[in-house]
């Protein structure tokens, strides 16, 4: 496996972290305080988590040369697709992330970026996630194609001469 595969692992890897953490803190959070953004959040990043999950999955079973076919297929298309959508709503949570600090930090009279880290958390980790989410997206789209090309070009027993 390729140098950039194995970091492709590594940022789904985190991925699942981050969602992990942001679908049970969302939980957490709801129970305490119910709100509507809580269950968004924990349906959104639980999608995040299921499109890193399968990704992971995808390099493990398929990687370097088994096309994605039949109900795998059909599972890449549609949370290939249902994340790219989601993509809009973490933007949206950085957004609002950001208007927060940037109400907090003119409260205390002190610029965003000064702000102790503590305060940035929730900035950062969505930032991390729409990050990593645009490499998974990426990587997949590329991953498929490879997987594709590399079957085209796959020599079988019976091809081979003498």
């Amino acid at each position: 496996m390729t140098v950039s595969w194995v970091l492709f692992r590594i940022v789904c890897f985190f991925q699942t972290a981050i969602a992990a953490f942001v679908v049970l803190s969302s939980i957490f959070g709801f129970i305490q305080y119910p709100s509507f953004t809580d269950v968004a959040r924990v349906l959104l990043f639980l999608l995040v988590l299921l499109l890193a999950i399968f990704s992971i999955n995808l390099i493990n079973n398929n990687y370097p040369d088994k096309p994605v076919e039949g109900s795998q297929k059909t599972v890449f298309n549609r949370l290939f697709l249902v994340n790219f959508v989601f993509l809009a709503f973490l933007f949206g949570f950085v957004f609002a992330e950001y208007r927060a600090a940037s109400r907090f930090s003119q409260l205390i009279d002190t610029p965003v970026y000064k702000l102790p880290f503590y305060t940035l958390i929730s900035l950062i980790t969505y930032m991390l996630t729409l990050l990593f989410q645009f490499i998974i997206l990426y990587g997949l789209y590329e991953l498929r194609r490879m997987l594709y090309d590399n079957f085209r070009r796959k020599k079988f027993d019976f091809e081979k001469e003498g």
